[in-house]
């Protein structure tokens, strides 16, 4: 059976009730959307891209597994 989903497989193959291993956050990191997972000390490692612009996904800066700082910024 082949399973097509925009979802990652350890959100769609875990127990619902047990709590979840990694957080992992949609943000807005220099205008591109993307999905990280928090660390300690402000920082994240990006899990996956979500834009649309295919320009993000050759930038080095957002490679998968790369870590970034965390600013929280106003609305």
């Amino acid at each position: 059976m082949i399973h097509y989903t925009i979802y990652p497989p350890e959100w769609i193959y875990t127990d619902p009730l047990s709590p979840p291993k990694r957080r992992i956050r949609d943000v807005s990191i220099g205008g591109v959307a993307m999905q990280v997972e928090i660390l300690e000390n402000g920082e994240a490692r990006i899990v996956r891209l979500l834009s649309p612009d295919p320009r993000h996904y050759l930038d080095p800066r957002f490679q998968p597994g790369n870590r970034v700082r965390l600013v929280p910024s106003l609305p």
